[in-house]
């Protein structure tokens, strides 16, 4: 079994080495990001579950080397859905056993193979707030220059759980991460795709499967690179056996404010049983020095 204690600390180690040790091509930078999300969806609950996620950041930069640790907060109406790194995973939560019988042995089916929902115990005066589990995020610039017109990144993280489980805010394990994304600018206008490969840790009694996450987006700058508007496409494998996985679509709009600050909204629709129905968020990120 991987030790993550011990692979988290080597990374950090390689990456602090990174930033302390190597040549700078561009100059050390600190930035302090953030974003909010609100959410609301069935999943394939009975019962809608309304969430809002707030998180807070710090990552550093020096050369191609980059590392961040972001800490979330969030407020949610049931304790159905565990935040992850990825984003909100309906496993029941602290009747997580209820969705493995459920699809594992593929019951509650109705006419014409539909699935009921899953039916848990009433939720109506639960709304319970707490922070989720911090993360580390670690990244290098293999491809491109910071004016360059091609990026490709290596991105890993880790998850550390210290978060509650039984109120939603987490899983109870560790998950990490690996892969990579690149970027290619076309004058105005520019396109994105990324894949990572995440190990989620099991809950007690439901295993969530190793899963591959993609997105794909394009997008048009406006106003000399001021305005930005992104429309993407994200989703992953099979991470509950028997249940279709998070698939969404987004479009969202950035701006650059100054030469220090940047702010962005969202939208989100999701595509799948196990997504949100709809999401909104917005997000900001001010460099430091």
């Amino acid at each position: 079994m991987m030790n993550y204690k011990r692979w988290s600390l080597f990374l950090g180690l390689v990456m602090v080495g990174g930033l302390t040790g190597t040549g700078q091509v561009w100059g050390q930078s600190l930035r302090y990001n953030g974003s909010m999300q609100m959410a609301t969806g069935s999943y394939f609950f009975e019962e809608n579950t309304r969430s809002f996620y707030l998180t807070n950041g710090l990552g550093i930069r020096n050369g191609r080397y980059g590392m961040s640790v972001d800490v979330p907060f969030v407020v949610q109406s049931s304790p159905w859905i565990s935040y992850s790194r990825y984003g909100g995973i309906p496993t029941g939560g602290p009747q997580h056993e209820s969705v493995g019988q459920h699809y594992g042995r593929r019951t509650g089916q109705g006419m014409g193979g539909r699935r009921k929902p899953v039916d848990l115990a009433d939720t109506a005066s639960y709304t319970q707030s707490g922070f989720s589990d911090p993360s580390l995020s670690l990244q290098y610039q293999v491809l491109g220059s910071e004016s360059g017109a091609t990026a490709l990144y290596f991105t890993t993280s880790i998850k550390f759980p210290l978060a509650d489980p039984a109120n939603g805010f987490g899983t109870g394990a560790w998950d990490a991460s690996i892969g990579s994304s690149v970027s290619r600018r076309f004058d105005t206008w520019f396109t994105t795709a990324n894949f990572m490969y995440w190990h989620f840790g099991d809950m007690p009694d439901l295993e969530l499967k190793s899963s591959l996450t993609y997105g794909a987006g394009i997008g048009k700058s406006f106003s000399g690179g001021h305005w930005l508007v992104l429309g993407s496409f994200n989703g992953m494998t099979e991470i509950i056996d028997g249940v279709t996985p998070p698939m969404s679509a987004t479009l969202g709009i950035g701006y650059q404010v100054g030469a220090r600050t940047s702010l962005n909204i969202s939208t989100s629709f999701g595509l799948s049983e196990s997504s949100a129905d709809v999401a909104f968020g917005g997000g900001w990120q001010v460099k430091l020095y």
